[in-house]
């Protein structure tokens, strides 16, 4: 779940087409009503069962969700990724289902990954599963090293036919049931700069995957490890170049970040809606609650909340479609004020709810599933650590 934090500047191989203005499908609510009319209704069964509900996830490739930001040339529908953002956004704001977008936005990271730094095999080979329903996952962390992708054990060796590659990976969202995952390993005869990206189908010979782990929230999103020994990987498999593993890996897990930031924006709007319109009917010393000052200073924190992740998030999706050397920064803000947002809102509807908000139920598993976003995708501490190598970067001396 988590992500590592590294100081090199984003890296882009396929050419941008201009500024990340938003287009038309930013504006088709096709994915939202979707969200609402069957991701929405099966979100408890999900959560109870601690399962990824798959059949929304098929219905929405189906509805062209992943061809969104993916060119014309390569299958897609040429929109930007922006527009697969903001409806990934949609999803969040209508299908009340936090752990289900969170599998998602790790998804929409290995497409994107694909399109902006794949060759030929994965685009042709890899990226076409990954936009008709096939699950997409990325493996970083480790279980001696974390987020520290410099103490990776995971090794790759050249072979007479591409590479074999050995090692484990755990706490990787999605990976109980993905079928294709982006795995950092390195390759000893590089010597010191070897971290090497690879694209691996999760249904190799030598891939076994662990059970799903027992998680406090976020149980609609499958976390767990993927094990490796000897798996044999033909030799475009590698995703950018040889040893440009940190480089590439830092514009994949940006885009990630920002997504964080505009899904939380997204999920809390409708929370926020439900809370006002509960103070209004609930009255306390004979008035409404929303009369009193700490109510209203609960609400409208949950509404700044929404709008510093939101302008943040879209600041930073911007900046990194743009090639901005500060995108990196951008993204972790976004990722860093909309998870700790997300928990200080969490806590706030929870209060506004008195003694009932405390009962196992809606605004509890809320608590939950937003302390989970601290961990997800980059602790907070591994956001301000990139940060800070960011600002350091930009002001040498």
């Amino acid at each position: 779940m988590t992500a590592p934090t590294m100081a090199h500047t984003g890296h882009v191989t396929r050419p941008h087409t201009g500024a990340p203005a938003r287009t038309g499908l930013a504006h088709d609510d096709s994915f939202a009503a979707f969200a609402r009319t069957h991701i929405a209704r099966r979100a408890d069964a999900a959560y109870e069962a601690e399962i990824l509900d798959r059949l929304s996830w098929q219905r929405l490739a189906d509805l062209g969700l992943w061809r969104i930001g993916v060119p014309e040339d390569l299958g897609g529908i040429g929109g930007t990724w922006a527009d697969l953002a903001e409806h990934v956004a949609d999803i969040a704001r209508t299908g009340e289902d936090l752990g289900f977008v969170l599998s998602l936005i790790a998804h929409a990271g290995l497409v994107r990954a694909l399109v902006e730094h794949g060759n030929d095999y994965h685009h042709r080979s890899v990226l076409p599963q990954l936009t008709n329903g096939a699950v997409g996952a990325t493996a970083l962390t480790e279980p001696h090293g974390g987020s520290d992708v410099a103490r990776t054990r995971t090794l790759a060796t050249r072979t007479p036919d591409g590479w074999s590659l050995t090692g484990k990976k755990d706490h990787i969202t999605n990976a109980p049931v993905a079928d294709r995952a982006l795995i950092l390993g390195r390759v000893p005869d590089l010597g010191r700069r070897d971290i090497t990206l690879f694209l691996v189908n999760l249904h190799s010979p030598g891939v076994r995957r662990g059970p799903a782990e027992e998680l406090l929230g976020l149980r609609s999103s499958p976390t767990g490890a993927i094990e490796l020994r000897d798996v044999a990987l033909p030799e475009p498999a590698v995703l950018g170049a040889p040893g440009e593993g940190l480089r590439t890996l830092y514009d994949i897990i940006s885009f990630d970040r920002a997504l964080y930031g505009l899904v939380i924006a997204a999920f809390l709007e409708p929370q926020l809606d439900k809370a006002v319109g509960f103070a209004r009917q609930r009255e306390a010393f004979g008035t409404p609650i929303l009369d009193h000052q700490y109510v209203q200073g609960r609400v409208t924190d949950i509404r700044i909340t929404i709008e510093i992740a939101r302008a943040t998030a879209r600041a930073g999706i911007d900046a990194l479609v743009a090639g901005d050397p500060e995108a990196s920064l951008r993204c972790s803000v976004a990722k860093l004020v909309g998870s700790e947002g997300l928990v200080e809102a969490a806590q706030n509807l929870m209060r506004l709810h008195g003694h009932a908000g405390y009962m196992r139920g809606a605004q509890t598993r809320i608590v939950q599933d937003a302390l989970g976003t601290l961990i997800a995708g980059g602790t907070s501490e591994m956001q301000r650590k990139n940060i800070l190598n960011q600002m350091l970067a930009s002001h040498p001396g």
